[in-house]
């Protein structure tokens, strides 16, 4: 189950029912250009509200949002007792200035990040939970622990266990991808896009039902606003022949095979400046490609992603089997892992920087005005509330990523 048209619809709206910032081509939303410009995203900005943007509703201490699924969650007062159980669930309450009511976690999220430990030496003390997409729910680990507010996973039959036991549970990330064919990745806006993005986060602020929350939501969705919108100017009318083509893998083991459903990645691939490569029309979170695909596809660059906690194993036998030598992303070393802070880079409210990093590696003449670390600096500074220092902004380009176990 996606996110309802009826739910894209209304977010639109509230952005097209005001003027678009003016001119957001120039420079990096972290750099010196835009630290003198910092009034224009330090107040409420145009095209985000909090009713309108998440279509909450707020009455007499109730709030209802509609979660990204498009199922209705009510809260009868601010939670002070969330489980963060879901994928970046942790990262985007941290964001939010909510670490003092998280309870709960997924078990490795308290150990697996050691960027997160050092932005919340706390983390390693909250209860960890074992969890993933498909396991079932104890509802008991939730009660005994007064849980108020749980992010969890699409997953209908264990959300139902939570509606039992009146535990308010929402749904803001999902593996498989908001859009249903590849035919809807393509045909979106840039302002779709943006609205879908950040839906999430802003609706995670609505439920925390906090003024600092809104106030960084509204912050943090003016920087989204304004970066995705810098960088769409700089690649919206690239051809097809002057972007590079992409392919993305997984890390479950040492298999660069298996990889994304084209429909999940083909956006923020484009819009970065290149062209994505893949499987389309394939059931699975993330199916896996034959060699002889991988080698007629031949993509000019190789992603690997953290998500199933082995990057460096497939980085290693990229480099060092002879299997993989013929390909120009190994002969020509265009092999990017993930970069990985608080959590994964293209998860949580940080896609916006995963976006603007992609377009640095595929477009580097169209970005040479952009210093990624920098850039990373910035956001932590901006929005974590933390002083990275240089050498930890180059851990998390690095990935920097201790595998405990496997993230779902």
């Amino acid at each position: 189950m996606k996110l309802s048209k009826r739910i894209l619809t209304s977010a639109l709206c509230v952005l097209l029912a005001v003027e678009s910032c003016a001119c957001r081509a120039g420079g990096s939303p972290g750099s010196e250009t835009e630290r003198q410009n910092q009034e224009e995203i330090s107040g409420t900005e145009e095209g985000w509200t909090e009713e309108g943007g998440t279509e909450g509703t707020q009455a007499e201490g109730t709030v209802t949002v509609t979660d990204i699924i498009g199922r209705q969650v009510t809260v009868t007062e601010p939670p002070k007792r969330i489980a963060a159980v879901s994928g970046p669930s942790y990262e985007m309450a941290f964001m939010l200035g909510a670490k003092d009511r998280i309870v709960m976690v997924k078990s490795g999220h308290t150990t697996n990040y050691p960027i997160a430990l050092l932005t919340n030496p706390d983390l390693a003390d909250y209860l960890g939970i074992a969890a993933n997409p498909s396991s079932s729910v104890n509802i008991e680990d939730y009660l005994q622990n007064d849980i108020d507010l749980v992010i969890y996973y699409d997953n209908e039959t264990e959300l139902k266990k939570f509606d039992n036991a009146k535990i308010p549970a929402a749904v803001l990330t999902v593996n498989t991808g908001l859009l249903d064919t590849l035919e809807e990745a393509k045909s979106q806006t840039i302002d779709s896009y943006i609205e879908t993005t950040t839906y999430p986060v802003r609706t995670f602020a609505v439920l925390l039902q906090d003024e600092k929350a809104d106030e960084k939501a509204e912050r943090w969705y003016a920087y989204c606003d304004k970066t995705l919108r810098m960088i769409y100017e700089r690649t919206g009318s690239l051809t097809d022949e002057q972007r590079s083509s992409v392919y993305w893998s997984n890390t479950w083991g040492e298999n660069v095979l298996s990889t994304y459903v084209l429909k999940n990645r083909w956006y923020e691939i484009w819009l970065a400046g290149g062209k994505l490569i893949g499987p389309d029309g394939v059931s699975g979170n993330f199916p896996e490609i034959t060699r002889e695909q991988l080698f007629t596809w031949d993509p000019e660059i190789i992603l690997v992603d953290n998500h199933g906690g082995y990057p460096e194993l497939v980085e290693q036998d990229l480099y060092q089997n002879e299997r993989w030598a013929s390909l120009q992303a190994v002969q020509n070393e265009q092999i990017y892992r993930i970069p990985a802070g608080v959590f994964f880079l293209d998860k949580g409210s940080t896609t916006t920087l995963m976006v603007l990093w992609l377009s640095t590696i595929l477009q580097p003449e169209l970005f040479s005005d952009i210093d990624m670390v920098e850039e990373i600096q910035y956001y932590y500074r901006e929005f974590y509330e933390y002083e990275l220092t240089e050498e930890e902004a180059r851990h998390v380009l690095d990935g920097w990523f201790d595998q405990v176990e496997a993230e779902e």
